[in-house]
C-alpha cells in the first residue's frame, strides 16, 4: 500500500505534467508559432526578403506592406519572417554544441575529480570571468563574420556555464549508492557515466539549455547589429534593427518590430525553461504529489 501511495504523484504522464504548467504551455505555443513561421517562410513571407524597390523606400505600414519597408524598399515583415530562420538555426546549433562540450567537460571534471577537476574548474572560472557576449565578440572578430563563426563563438562562450552546472550536478550524483554498486560489480567508468550519471543529470542541464537558446538568439542579434554576425543581404533580426536605427523618429516600426520578435522568442524560451524546471525537478514533483495526496 505504501508503495502504491508513493507512486500516485507519478501516475500521470510527463506530457500531462507539462500541459498542466501554464508557463510551459505559453512558451511552447509562442515557440511553435515562431518555428512554423521560420520553417514556412517561403509560404508566409509576402515578398522576397532581399528584393529592393527604390521607388517604395521607407513606406508606411499598409495593407500591402504590413510593417512598411526599409530604406532599400524591402518588405520588413518578410525580412523578419526569414530572419526567424537564422535565429532559430543559431539557437538550435548553439544549444547542441554548447551542451555537447559542457556536458563532456563538466561531467568528466565532476566524476573523475583530482587534478582533472582542478584544472577544468580553473579554466571554467577564467572563462566565466569574461562576459559571454564580449567573449563571443572577440572570437567572431578573430575568425571572421559568418554564420559558422557566430555559432562557434556563442557556443564556446556559453559552454563554460553548462560545464559548471554539469559538474555541480555530477558531484551530487557520484556519491549515491547505485554508483558505488556499479563500481563494485566492475562496471567501467565510461559505462557508469553514460548509463547512470548522464541520464540522471539531464533535467537541470535541459533547463540550462533553454536559457542557452535564448542567449544564443540575443547573441546573434547583437553581433549582427554590430556588423559582425550574418552579413547582409541575408535577413536577421539583428541587422533589421541596425537598418532601422537611423530612422527611429520617422519609421520606428522597423527596429521596434524586430525587437518585438526577439523579445517574444526570449520570453518563450524562458517560460519553457521555467516549466521544464518546475516539472522535472524531483523536489517540485514531490511537493506537488504531497498536495495531491
Amino acid at each position: 500500500m505504501a508503495a502504491t501511495t508513493l507512486s500516485l504523484p507519478f501516475s500521470g504522464t510527463s506530457l500531462g505534467r507539462f500541459l498542466r504548467h501554464p508557463g510551459f504551455l505559453i512558451g511552447a505555443v509562442l515557440l511553435t508559432v515562431l518555428t512554423v513561421l521560420a520553417v514556412g517562410a517561403p509560404v508566409f513571407a509576402p515578398y522576397s526578403p532581399t528584393k529592393t524597390d527604390i521607388i517604395n523606400t521607407l513606406a508606411q505600414p499598409s495593407a500591402e506592406h504590413w510593417l512598411g519597408t526599409d530604406q532599400l524598399g524591402r518588405d520588413v515583415l518578410s525580412r523578419l519572417i526569414w530572419g526567424a530562420r537564422i535565429s532559430l538555426e543559431v539557437a538550435l546549433a548553439c544549444t547542441v554544441l554548447s551542451l555537447g562540450i559542457g556536458m563532456v567537460v563538466g561531467g568528466a571534471a565532476g566524476f573523475l575529480g583530482g587534478w582533472i577537476e582542478r584544472i577544468t574548474v580553473s579554466i571554467i572560472d577564467i572563462l566565466l570571468a569574461f562576459p559571454g557576449f564580449l567573449l563571443a565578440l572577440a572570437l567572431v572578430a578573430a575568425r571572421g563574420s559568418s554564420l559558422e563563426s557566430v555559432v562557434l563563438a556563442i557556443s564556446l562562450s556559453y559552454a563554460p556555464r553548462v560545464a559548471a552546472v554539469m559538474r555541480a550536478v555530477v558531484l551530487t550524483i557520484a556519491p549515491r549508492t547505485y554508483i558505488e554498486a556499479s563500481r563494485s560489480i566492475g562496471m567501467s567508468t565510461a559505462r557508469i557515466l553514460f548509463l547512470h550519471v548522464v541520464p540522471n543529470s539531464l533535467p537541470p542541464v535541459i533547463v540550462v539549455a533553454t536559457v542557452g537558446a535564448a542567449t544564443a538568439i540575443l547573441g546573434e542579434a547583437g553581433l549582427s547589429f554590430l556588423g559582425l554576425g550574418v552579413q547582409p543581404p541575408t535577413p536577421t533580426w539583428g541587422n533589421v534593427i541596425s537598418d532601422g536605427q537611423g530612422f527611429l523618429q520617422s519609421n520606428p516600426w522597423i527596429s521596434l518590430s524586430a525587437g518585438l520578435f526577439i523579445a517574444v522568442s526570449v520570453i518563450a524560451l524562458n517560460l519553457l525553461g521555467d516549466g521544464l524546471r518546475d516539472t522535472l525537478d524531483p523536489q517540485m514533483r514531490r511537493s506537488s504529489g504531497a498536495r495531491m495526496l
